[in-house]
C-alpha cells in the first residue's frame, strides 16, 4: 500500500472497431483502441476491468474486432509488470458486463467482484439487439462472469478508504465508475462513461461528444458528472494514458 491511493493504467491488447463506437460522427473510419485495466493500489488492492478473453477465442465470437494481444500484455503479465499477483488482488470492479472488460475473472477467486445490480440484472437477459454485446445466454453462449461469485452493488459504493465506485449509467444501463483520492486530487476511472479524451473536447454549447450509449441522456449526465468529480480522468480506450501505442494504422 502506497500513503496514498495510487492508479495505474495497464494495457492487456488492442481491439479494431468504427470510429462512431468511440466518438458519436466518426463512422467509416476504422480504429485500434487499447484494452485497458487500471490498478488501484489503497488500502486494498483493486483492479477496475479485466480485459477481453483469448484472442482466438474472441475471433470465433466477435470477428469484428480482430483483438489482438502482444506479449507481457496478458492480464497476468501486465500485474506482474507492477508487482503484483492476482492473487494479490482484493477486490474486482466490473465497470459493466461487456464482453471486453470482464473476462479472466477466474484467476481472481480470492478477490471481491464488484458489480452494479441493474448492470447485472439486464445482463442476464438483455433485449436481443445488446445480446452480442454480453455474450448472452439467449445465443447459446456463457458469459464469463456467469460462473463466479458477484457482489452486486446499488448506489454510490465506498471500496476502502479513497476508493469508491459511482454509478454512471449511459454506455449501458448499469455502468459505473471509480473515483480515487489520490495524493494530486480525485482520479476519475471513467472506463466507457468517457471511453476517450475526444469525449471531453465539444463545444461550450454542447462540451461532450458522445460514444456508443443505450441511453444517450444518461450517457451525457455521466460525463458530466465525471468532467465534474475528476480532477485526472481515466478513459477506457485511451492510448494517451499507457505507455503503449496502436500496433497498426488503420
Amino acid at each position: 500500500m502506497t500513503d496514498a491511493p495510487a492508479v495505474t493504467p495497464l494495457c492487456v491488447g488492442s481491439l479494431a472497431m468504427d470510429g462512431s463506437v468511440l466518438v458519436a460522427g466518426e463512422a467509416g473510419v476504422e480504429v485500434e483502441a487499447p484494452s485497458l485495466v487500471f490498478l488501484v493500489e489503497a488500502e486494498r488492492t483493486v483492479l477496475v476491468d479485466t480485459g477481453f478473453g483469448d484472442p482466438d477465442l474472441m475471433d470465433d465470437l466477435h470477428p469484428g474486432f480482430d483483438c489482438r494481444r502482444e506479449p507481457g500484455q496478458d492480464l497476468e503479465s501486465a500485474l506482474d509488470g507492477e508487482g503484483y499477483a492476482p492473487s494479490d488482488v482484493d477486490t474486482v470492479v466490473l465497470s459493466h458486463l461487456d464482453w471486453d472488460h470482464c473476462y479472466t475473472l477466474d484467476s481472481f477467486e480470492d478477490a471481491e467482484i464488484l458489480v452494479s445490480r441493474r448492470e447485472l440484472e439486464y445482463a442476464i437477459s438483455p433485449y436481443p439487439m445488446h445480446a452480442v454485446r454480453y455474450d448472452a445466454k439467449s445465443l447459446g453462449r456463457e458469459p464469463p462472469w456467469l460462473t463466479v461469485d458477484l457482489t452486486a452493488i446499488e448506489g454510490e459504493t465506498e471500496v476502502c478508504e479513497g476508493v469508491t465506485v459511482f454509478p454512471t449509467p449511459g454506455h449501458t444501463v448499469g455502468h459505473q465508475s471509480v473515483a480515487v483520492e489520490t495524493g494530486e486530487g480525485t482520479t476519475v476511472v471513467a472506463v466507457d462513461a468517457v471511453p476517450t479524451f475526444r469525449n471531453l473536447e465539444g463545444t461550450d454549447d454542447a462540451p461532450f461528444v458522445r460514444g456508443l450509449a443505450m441511453d444517450e441522456f444518461d450517457w451525457w449526465h455521466s460525463a458530466r458528472e465525471v468532467a465534474e468529480r475528476g480532477d485526472r480522468i481515466l478513459p477506457g480506450h485511451e492510448w494517451g494514458v499507457v505507455e503503449a501505442g496502436p500496433e497498426r494504422t488503420l
